[in-house]
């Protein structure tokens, strides 16, 4: 793959709004301005923490117009202050009109940043559709600098599938076992006409690399994981069928060697298929369990309505829900990814915008926004 990786500097709009004067004031910031720094829109956000508390926002950066195929780089920003402000873009992959994107990183336990991502020669129509390519790259100084791309195709994806994708959000590490240190990132693949929910673990810090189970599923598409506090993983995907306006979700006890049956969540509404996020909070001190957060734009009929919602069974039943779109239907509300802030604070990194007259989807993708919800207003939300 053809490539150059470096750092551009944009100087893009800056919002902050703070709610009060602590420190767990509300935070709401544009790290991602769409027409600024040479691409016309940014999407598929994802949102990791450092282990020295940097914010590490992630997305695809389209040169063009929103389209998912065409010229798209993988671009960052890092922000020292919990989101408040944010440093310079920089470009951490790109290849001319070949898109790199569908960017998963994770925060592994040495403090190294990992991320897959993928990449596939430039396509007019679906007709035209080979095989896409993984690759990872790495950075140790806190998101710095990056390592040149490593591809891992040949580990990771089978050869008669075609099409296939990671993400679009964070991956994890597991932390209790079975299999404790096994890095989980979500993916897709291609069945016939429709799409299948997968993982990609390794065991070894990145350096190999092994295909998960799947969904027996068909048209579960891009996925997010979570670890529950029983050590099982939690996959929760996009439902492509038409017919229904809910997630689906499925459960591992091996550490995503394998996945049993999956089912409807019915109290996880979607808008006939949106990426959504799932997040490990911590340990409920009334039930004991797992404290699981869940976001997506909450609205069977189009993406508005951008809302957090908590579950303090592990994902069994969801109690709580928050809209952190800052206005309701009709305001879009797309992609999201979340993550927790050192001092507890719950960041959310979303496309949003404005329905436009015409109803299309570029008047939609204005800017990826960055806000904060303390844990405490969610957990006493309705």
């Amino acid at each position: 793959m053809r490539g150059w990786w470096g750092i551009v500097v944009v100087i893009a709009a800056l919002r902050v709004h703070d709610t009060g004067a602590d420190d767990r004031s509300r935070i709401d910031s544009v790290p991602f301005l769409g027409g600024t720094a040479g691409y016309a829109v940014y999407r598929t956000p994802a949102l990791v923490v450092s282990s020295q508390g940097t914010v590490l926002a992630f997305c695809g950066g389209r040169v063009n117009d929103h389209k998912d195929e065409g010229d798209i780089d993988i671009v960052l920003r890092r922000s020292v202050d919990g989101g408040k402000t944010w440093g310079p873009l920089q470009v951490l992959a790109n290849d001319g009109l070949h898109p790199c994107k569908c960017v998963c990183p994770v925060v592994l336990d040495s403090g190294r940043v990992l991320a897959l991502y993928v990449w596939n020669k430039s396509i007019l129509s679906k007709e035209d559709r080979t095989t896409r390519e993984v690759y990872e790259i790495h950075s140790d100084d806190d998101g710095l600098t990056w390592s040149q791309p490593r591809n891992i195709t040949a580990m990771v994806s089978q050869p008669d599938w075609g099409w296939s994708g990671t993400g679009p959000c964070h991956a994890i590490v597991k932390q209790r076992e079975p299999h404790r240190g096994r890095i989980v990132v979500p993916g897709r693949h291609a069945v016939g006409k429709g799409m299948v929910s997968h993982i990609l673990y390794s065991d070894d810090q990145g350096a190999t690399w092994h295909l998960g189970g799947s969904l027996d599923r068909k048209r579960s598409t891009e996925c997010t994981v979570v670890e529950l506090s029983t050590g099982e993983l939690m996959l929760n995907s996009r439902n492509q069928r038409g017919d229904e306006e809910h997630r689906v979700v499925a459960i591992s006890q091996d550490g995503g060697a394998t996945f049993g049956p999956a089912r409807i969540d019915r109290a996880l509404v979607e808008p006939r298929g949106c990426q959504a996020s799932l997040l490990f909070y911590g340990l409920d001190p009334q039930t004991g369990r797992g404290q699981v957060l869940f976001s997506n734009p909450a609205d069977a009929t189009q993406r508005s309505n951008g809302t957090l919602r908590l579950s303090v069974d592990d994902g069994q039943t969801w109690t709580r829900s928050f809209r952190y779109a800052p206005r309701p239907a009709p305001y879009f509300t797309g992609y999201s990814d979340i993550a927790r802030l050192p001092n507890g604070d719950i960041a959310v990194l979303y496309e949003r915008g404005e329905f436009g007259p015409s109803q299309r989807k570029a008047e939609r993708y204005g800017e990826i926004g960055l806000t904060t919800v303390s844990f405490h207003e969610l957990k006493a939300a309705p």
